[in-house]
């Protein structure tokens, strides 16, 4: 297959990887996307939490400093510490399913990026070969101008 030949028949190929690539680049883009919103919602969970086991804590140690005042105030606190407790314990079961959600966008990225690195290297390989065969017609060219203009200085010699 002469160098013209490939350059015509790798040019559309090479611009079919190009579009794999940017293809794999938006799918990358939007598993990043997914994996920090992820992180962002773990985040917000464990602030969350944490604001339970300091309302626990508070009323804990208000427990702890002797149970003084009216009936009705403790009871009240200990509904309210049960509130936290069961809140607590929702929010918790939500965070491991957002910790499981994380894992798998996590592996989502991954995936990406491989098709990502595969995509590219493939561009690169056709490209470097586009690269290649447009290089040999560049030298083939220079070639032909180079006879002619051997040519051309031998016919004047002659004359």
């Amino acid at each position: 297959m002469s160098a013209r030949v490939q350059v015509q028949a790798l040019t559309p190929v090479v611009k079919l990887r190009e579009r794999r690539v940017e293809k794999a680049m938006r799918e990358a883009a939007q598993a990043r996307g997914k994996v920090a919103e992820a992180v962002m919602a773990l985040e917000a969970r464990d602030r969350a939490i944490a604001a339970h086991d300091l309302a626990k804590a508070r009323l804990d140690d208000w427990f702890a400093g002797g149970l003084s005042g009216a009936a009705h105030l403790i009871e009240a606190a200990l509904a309210r510490r049960e509130a936290i407790a069961t809140a607590r314990d929702a929010d918790q079961r939500l965070r491991d399913q957002e910790a499981v959600a994380l894992d798998l966008a996590r592996e989502d990225l991954a995936v990406a990026l491989r098709d990502l690195a595969r995509a590219q290297g493939r561009f690169d390989a056709m490209s470097g070969r586009l690269d290649l065969a447009r290089a040999l017609v560049a030298a083939d060219r220079e070639a032909r101008e180079q006879l002619e203009i051997e040519d051309a200085g031998a016919l004047r010699r002659i004359r």
